[in-house]
């Protein structure tokens, strides 16, 4: 698996995307058999989690992924995250759902956790980053971004409509693609995690209401496209992170040929 990563990093994503994939539904089917929404999924996503963070923790594929310690300076030139905590928050305005428990909560908070985390690393870290040491950064970023939207047609099988499930997918680009952004800006996946768990934590604890999900639709992704304005700037004013131009762990200097040139505009 290890030379699979060096070897074909595109392709190493890829195949973590459908294991993800599985996991999530199989994951479902058995706590639907079990009686308990998102037991065993989370269960399975835990484990999952734990052992990417022991399988990429080796030689320094984590951090190069984008998972490493936060620094002050990787809140330049992204207005604080400040219009991702207001996509987040918003949710809570729809209010909270009165039918899940103590136990219903514990669980959606812990898989959310894990979605992130997983989701971030998978699409953001692995997909783009191995895109990159192939092609150029712009690829990469509109590439993970489009895939990590399309990606969200798994819902399908969890009960979401056509239309609905039509207009997720769009909003999962245009979110994809911001925060591809943002990696390629700060070089780190953390506060992406974050933000994308808190997000999913919001949608689910809040009240579902077709009404006031359209316009929140509306209003994040008009949020969304001007933040990613913002971003595009920025890379150009001041060129991608200087952690997108480290070489892939075990790889001869050389392979910073095939980095420098991922300049933004190139397509």
């Amino acid at each position: 698996m290890r030379k699979f990563l060096v070897q074909s990093p595109v392709w190493h994503a890829v195949a973590w995307i459908g294991i993800y994939v599985v996991l999530v539904g199989v994951g479902d089917w058995l706590s639907e058999l079990a009686g308990v929404p998102n037991s065993v999924t989370t269960v399975l996503l835990v484990a999952v989690s734990a052992f990417l963070i022991l399988y990429l923790r080796r030689d320094g594929w984590l951090a190069y992924h984008g998972v490493r310690p936060f620094r002050r300076s990787d809140i330049k030139g992204t207005l604080l995250y400040l219009p991702l905590v207001v996509i987040a928050v918003m949710q809570y305005t729809k209010g909270l759902r009165d039918d899940l428990d103590l136990t219903a909560v514990l669980l959606i908070i812990a898989l959310m956790i894990c979605v992130g985390f997983l989701e971030e690393l998978i699409f953001r870290g692995m997909l783009l980053r191995g895109i990159q040491r192939t092609s150029t950064l712009t690829r990469a970023i509109v590439i993970s971004g489009v895939t990590f939207g399309i990606g969200h047609i798994v819902n399908l099988a969890r009960g979401m409509t056509p239309l609905d499930q039509a207009i997720q997918i769009g909003f999962g680009i245009v979110l994809g693609i911001v925060l591809a952004l943002l990696f390629a800006v700060t070089g780190t996946i953390v506060p992406l995690i974050v933000f994308h768990a808190l997000l999913n934590i919001s949608g689910n604890l809040t009240v579902a209401n077709p009404a006031s999900e359209s316009l929140m639709l509306a209003a994040t992704t008009v949020l969304c496209v001007g933040y990613a304005a913002y971003l595009l700037s920025v890379l150009r004013r001041r060129g991608p992170s200087p952690d997108l131009l480290e070489p892939a762990p075990r790889q001869q200097p050389r392979s910073l040929e095939k980095v420098h040139p991922t300049t933004v505009g190139q397509a």
